[in-house]
């Protein structure tokens, strides 16, 4: 891999970290809730329904009985001036911690919602890393092909394909041509 394509995939690199690093916050904070949503309604868009038969929406938006008794539960809790945290937790020892809508920003919560945005970012890095080496392989290749094949019809010609005569290629295929235009002749009659 030549210098320039090293660095293009350094770069390339680089800024797909910074990518992560800036677009893990950036989410966290534009899915805060506004500031004038009442406790009972920011938690009733954060606890999804667990009766099996929705879809697993926010206990605010299903309409289904079940849900109506989680919201009941949630009025309850926010009554009795529990917290955030503390109702969740509640309602994840009651339910279960799929009633967990948004992941949680610490540990293990984290670690799944943020490691497939890792791994493609790390699969794309090592694809074109694996592309530019085959580029540049490829390339490698292609030249040594055309000398060896070069070679191999006219053992005199010179070994550079930058100092052979244009007309000499020109010769070469128009000979192939002729061969291969007289052994179809042959084979057809």
């Amino acid at each position: 891999m030549s210098n320039y394509q090293s660095g293009r995939v350094g770069i390339f690199t680089a800024l797909a970290v910074a990518a992560f690093f800036v677009a893990i916050p950036t989410s966290m904070w534009l899915a805060r809730p506004p500031s004038d949503v009442t406790q009972a309604e920011r938690l009733g868009a954060e606890i999804g329904c667990t009766c099996g038969t929705c879809p697993h929406r926010p206990i605010a938006t299903c309409g289904c009985g079940f849900a109506d008794t989680m919201l009941g539960r949630l009025d309850t809790e926010v009554a009795a001036g529990r917290t955030d945290d503390e109702i969740m937790a509640i309602f994840a020892a009651d339910y279960g911690n799929s009633t967990k809508i948004k992941p949680g920003g610490t540990g293990f919560d984290l670690m799944v919602w943020a490691a497939p945005m890792v791994l493609l970012m790390v699969g794309a890095v090592a694809m074109g890393a694996v592309i530019s080496n085959w580029r540049a392989q490829s390339d490698s290749g292609l030249e040594k092909t055309l000398i060896d094949e070069q070679r191999a019809m006219d053992p005199e010609a010179s070994p550079s394909p930058s100092s052979t005569d244009p007309s000499r290629y020109r010769e070469i295929v128009e000979g192939e041509l002729d061969s291969f235009v007289n052994e179809m002749k042959h084979k057809t009659e």
